[in-house]
């Protein structure tokens, strides 16, 4: 039986925690699991119960709660990203009735200090996280402590953030695209320092990280990890746009309070400049993708002292950007 020990953890961190640790375990496998009095204990049961998982049992034990389940058989991301569409199938034999899943997209608006910063199309899942990272990798803020308030509410997320003289709004509409917050200056300031060496074996191994059931399934979706240096998978998170799984990912490390600098990140996605610069502002050191990089995106790397490496596989990769971060 494994083990997760989630005291200490809040909600809506823990859950995903747990998410993350039960994609690494067999499905039909049982997990024990700790939790803390209030409301994780009354919150993660019925949120593991919507996403299949059946509970086997809640038991309380002084102070926490032990909570035992059986892992469900994968299907990475929220059930309703996803909707069966009828189709026809067409081909050189004929015609025939068929069924195709496919990605569900909705558009959350984002206010900021109560003004509208922009319209996102995205999943329907993960918002605050999504607003928190979209916030941090355009520069917006520096980390959690400039993050004032955070409040959901339908498809708005309300954030209430400190002031920047230099930060000026303008409403956008994307799902994948331009950046939403007009500066006045470009980020010649943004220089990582060659801190953290992640090994190239650690690096090759974690392309297993991009692949998930919900893009197998559909084709519509990007996918982003952060992982850490010993290779142990943090954050995951899948969206129809790239730029959007990025930010939510970011946001997940940002609201539990991590240290980004001691982690890379995992990006389905082609690497210009706007990409690079995401991860170079949350102060992501590496960013390793299975797709091609664009000349402003080594352009910008090559600036900020962010190692970029790219046409990755399992097998090998091509760094276009401060090699000395890579341990052969």
């Amino acid at each position: 039986m494994q083990t997760l020990d989630l005291r200490g953890v809040s909600c809506p961190t823990n859950f995903i925690k747990i998410k993350l640790a039960l994609e690494m375990f067999d499905p039909g496998e049982t997990v024990e699991i700790l939790l803390d009095d209030g409301e994780p204990a009354k919150n993660v049961p019925s949120s593991l119960t919507a996403e299949g998982h059946r509970l086997l049992g809640l038991e309380k034990k002084d102070d926490y709660y032990v909570l035992r389940v059986e892992n469900s058989p994968r299907h990475s991301g929220p059930m309703d990203s996803v909707k069966d569409y009828s189709s026809t199938r067409i081909s050189r034999e004929g015609a025939e009735p068929a069924t195709d899943p496919v990605m569900v997209e909705e558009t959350i608006e984002l206010i900021v200090n109560g003004s509208k910063l922009s319209s996102i199309v995205t999943t329907p899942d993960l918002h605050k996280e999504l607003a928190v990272g979209y916030l941090m990798t355009e520069g917006a803020i520096k980390g959690r402590s400039d993050l004032e308030s955070i409040e959901e509410k339908g498809n708005w997320v309300l954030l209430q953030i400190r002031s920047f003289e230099h930060f000026n709004l303008w409403h956008e509409i994307r799902s994948s695209g331009c950046v939403g917050i007009n500066w006045d200056s470009r980020d010649e300031d943004v220089h990582l320092p060659l801190a953290q060496i992640f090994s190239s074996k650690i690096l090759l191994e974690s392309m297993k990280y991009l692949y998930d059931e919900v893009q197998n399934r559909t084709g519509g979706a990007h996918t982003a990890s952060l992982v850490d240096a010993n290779g142990r998978l943090m954050y995951k998170a899948l969206d129809i746009g790239r730029h959007n799984a990025i930010d939510k990912v970011v946001g997940m490390a940002v609201l539990n309070g991590d240290d980004l600098s001691k982690m890379f990140l995992v990006s389905s996605g082609r690497q210009p400049a706007g990409m690079v610069m995401k991860a170079a502002r949350a102060g992501i050191p590496l960013v390793i993708s299975k797709a091609a990089p664009i000349s402003s995106g080594i352009d910008s790397a090559r600036r900020s002292n962010v190692t970029l490496c790219c046409f990755a596989t399992s097998e090998k990769m091509k760094v276009f950007s401060v090699p000395e971060r890579i341990e052969i």
